[in-house]
């Protein structure tokens, strides 16, 4: 009998492997759960400071005064910060303009603000899983992960950062297709996105003279075209850096080529994300067509 009891114990000994394995893995908070924690601890506060901003300015007088100067910023300095720039341009511009007239703001701008939490979440934790990798940081590297050190703290509160590192984010193979939705025409210009920033904020003028001129005038289709196009050029800022960071990735299968193909997929994953639905009327769209042949450049 007793020549059995290893085979009797192996199995057990399994069982009990994979056991420990399955509830190991249970126990640590996955990115979705520093996402919620993220979000009841900010959603509210910078959703109420985004309409508070959005109440006190001005499309014409604000935003876009500024975007010639930033568009010669673009030209002129590295294209990554450029790209970062006028992303945040496009988004900011698009909610200036559709919150002036959706019939619900409060809660276009809380999706967003969500959506930004869930996105800054992921880039944080990214970005830390990658930094925790390096064994002789340069002291650039060291200021670094001390900041998104302190970022996590105040984003999520005290969630238990030492089971960062096994927190499953996304890899190359399961990168998703955003191609499609970006499938637009576009110039060499680097800034070109600021010109449509710009045809966005000239928008709300335009809106209000046709709503006096016909009161049965409705933008509705209007706005679903400005988030589609604000999308649609955001995606395509995302995807030039996040094929290139893929192709580095494949090349190099390194710590750092990940997270820099992390943090541009989870950017176009927001972006692409923010999509409409459904979009405007063929009418919608050329109206807004007809101001982008309208636009002056700068």
């Amino acid at each position: 009998m007793r020549k059995f009891f290893p085979f009797l114990f192996l199995p057990l000994l399994i069982c009990g492997c994979v056991t420990a394995i399955i509830q190991q893995d249970t126990l640590v908070p996955s990115l979705e759960t520093w996402q919620v924690q993220a979000l009841e601890r900010n959603l509210a506060g910078e959703t109420a400071a985004a309409l508070s901003q959005l109440a006190r300015q001005s499309t014409r007088s604000s935003r876009r005064e500024e975007l010639p100067d930033l568009a010669r910023f673009v030209r002129e300095n590295p294209p990554e910060q450029g790209t970062i720039l006028s992303r945040k341009m496009l988004w900011e511009c698009m909610e200036l303009c559709n919150a002036q007239f959706s019939p619900a703001p409060e809660k276009m701008i809380r999706e967003f603000r969500e959506g930004e939490l869930r996105c800054r979440t992921a880039l944080l934790i990214a970005e830390k899983q990658f930094l925790d990798q390096v064994i002789w940081k340069t002291p650039k590297q060291q200021q670094r992960s001390s900041e998104v050190d302190s970022e996590l703290s105040q984003l999520c509160g005290n969630m238990p950062f030492s089971e960062l590192s096994a927190i499953k984010l996304v890899m190359p193979q399961e990168t998703a297709d955003f191609t499609a939705n970006a499938a637009i025409p576009v110039s060499q210009d680097p800034a070109e996105a600021l010109q449509i920033a710009g045809v966005i904020c000239l928008l709300p003028v335009e809106i209000r003279r046709q709503m006096l001129a016909d009161p049965e005038f409705s933008p509705e289709g209007i706005l679903k075209e400005v988030q589609f196009l604000a999308s649609s050029y955001a995606l395509l800022l995302d995807l030039k850096y996040l094929n290139a960071a893929l192709a580095a990735y494949k090349k190099e299968p390194s710590a750092e080529n990940l997270w820099l193909f992390r943090k541009w997929y989870y950017r176009a994953q927001l972006d692409n994300s923010r999509r409409p639905a459904e979009r405007g009327t063929a009418k919608d769209r050329q109206f807004i067509n007809s101001m982008l042949l309208l636009q002056e450049s700068f």
